[in-house]
C-alpha cells in the first residue's frame, strides 16, 4: 500500500512539473508569501530558474508596477481564504512585460486554515492586446485612439516617477493637412492618415510605446525609456520615412506629404505633469512649423 502511494505521489509530482502551464506554490504562513515551488512551465514562461525564485515573494514578477486593479481581488481572496482569477502585468527576467492570467487557490489544513496558495499562470498577452485594440483603437487609422492615449500617458508618467526612469512624448502633425483634404478629398485624406499611421506604428513597436491618432492630422507617441538621443534619431527617421512614402501634395511647398514633430524626453519628478510635458512638446512642434515644417525638434 505504502509503495503504491509513493508511486502515485511521484506520478502527480512529475505531471505537475511537466505541465506546460506555469504552476507555483507559496507559503501562506510566512510574511509576503514566499514561493516554495515552481515548475518547469514557470521557468519557461518567465525565464527564471527554480533556484532564482524560491524564497522570493509570490508577487515579485510585478516588480515596480504596483497598484494594478486586480491586486485588490488578490488581497480580498487571500484574506478570506478563497480562490480568485486575476489578470496582471508581469515581467520576465529579461524585463519584457506580459499579461498573466493567474488562477489562485488556497491549500488548507485539517482545521481549514490556509497553509499555502497554489497559482496556475498563463500568458494571455495576445488575448489582452486584441481586446485592448478592439476597445481602444481608432477604427479608421488602426492605432490607439485619443482616450486610450491619454490613459497610457497618465500611466507611463506614474510608473516612471516611481521607477525613477525616463519617458518620451512626441506630438506629430501632418503638414498642410487641411489643404490636402480640400484638394484631394476626404477619402484620400483618410487613406493618407492610414499610411502615415502605419509608418509611425512601424517605427514605435515596443510594448511600452503607444501610438495614437489624436484627431485630424495629429498623432502622438508616448513611451518609456527612450533617451533624448535615441528619440531624436527616431523622430528624424520618421520624418524621412513619411517623406519617402511619396504621397503627392501640391498644396505643400515640399510637393509630398510631410510631418512636423515636437518632442520631450525627461526623468519625471513629482512636479512633472501631463500638461507640462504636452506643453513642452507643443512648443517644439510650433517651432518646427515656423521653420518651414518637415522636421523635428526634441528637448531633453
Amino acid at each position: 500500500m505504502g509503495q503504491a502511494v509513493n508511486v502515485y505521489r511521484d506520478l502527480i509530482a512529475s505531471a505537475v512539473n511537466e505541465s506546460p502551464e506555469a504552476i507555483v506554490i507559496a507559503d501562506a504562513r510566512k510574511q509576503d508569501f514566499p514561493l516554495v515551488y515552481v515548475n518547469r512551465g514557470f521557468e519557461m514562461l518567465t525565464g527564471y530558474a527554480n533556484g532564482e525564485v524560491i524564497g522570493r515573494s509570490f508577487h515579485f514578477l510585478r516588480g515596480e508596477d504596483i497598484g494594478q486593479p486586480d491586486e485588490n481581488a488578490i488581497q480580498a481572496a487571500v484574506s478570506s481564504g478563497e480562490s480568485c482569477v486575476v489578470t496582471l502585468r508581469n515581467y520576465r527576467k529579461d524585463g519584457v512585460m506580459f499579461w498573466c492570467e493567474s488562477s489562485i487557490s488556497p491549500v488548507k489544513d485539517m482545521e481549514t486554515a490556509s497553509t499555502h496558495f497554489m497559482g496556475i499562470q498563463r500568458d494571455v498577452t495576445a488575448r489582452v492586446l486584441l481586446e485592448q485594440r478592439l476597445i481602444t483603437s481608432d477604427p479608421m487609422v488602426g492605432v490607439s485612439n485619443r482616450h486610450h492615449f491619454n490613459q497610457r500617458f497618465a500611466d507611463v508618467l506614474v510608473y516612471t516617477r516611481r521607477a525613477h526612469s525616463g519617458m518620451s512624448l512626441l506630438k506629430i502633425e501632418l503638414d498642410f493637412f487641411e489643404q490636402y483634404v480640400e484638394q484631394y478629398g476626404q477619402m484620400a485624406g483618410d487613406e493618407c492618415l492610414q499610411n502615415v499611421g502605419d509608418c509611425i506604428a512601424g517605427l514605435f513597436v515596443r510594448t511600452s510605446d503607444c501610438v495614437a491618432h489624436y484627431g485630424g492630422g495629429d498623432f502622438a507617441v508616448v513611451s518609456m525609456s527612450f533617451g533624448a538621443g535615441a528619440l531624436r534619431q527616431h523622430a528624424q527617421k520618421l520624418c524621412d520615412r513619411v517623406r519617402t512614402l511619396g504621397i503627392p501634395h501640391n498644396g505643400s511647398p515640399h510637393g509630398v506629404v510631410t510631418v512636423s514633430i515636437g518632442g520631450v524626453h525627461c526623468m519625471p519628478t513629482q512636479g512633472t505633469s501631463e500638461e507640462m510635458l504636452a506643453g513642452m512638446a507643443s512648443t517644439k512642434l510650433q517651432a518646427v512649423k515656423r521653420n518651414g515644417c518637415n522636421g523635428a525638434l526634441i528637448i531633453g
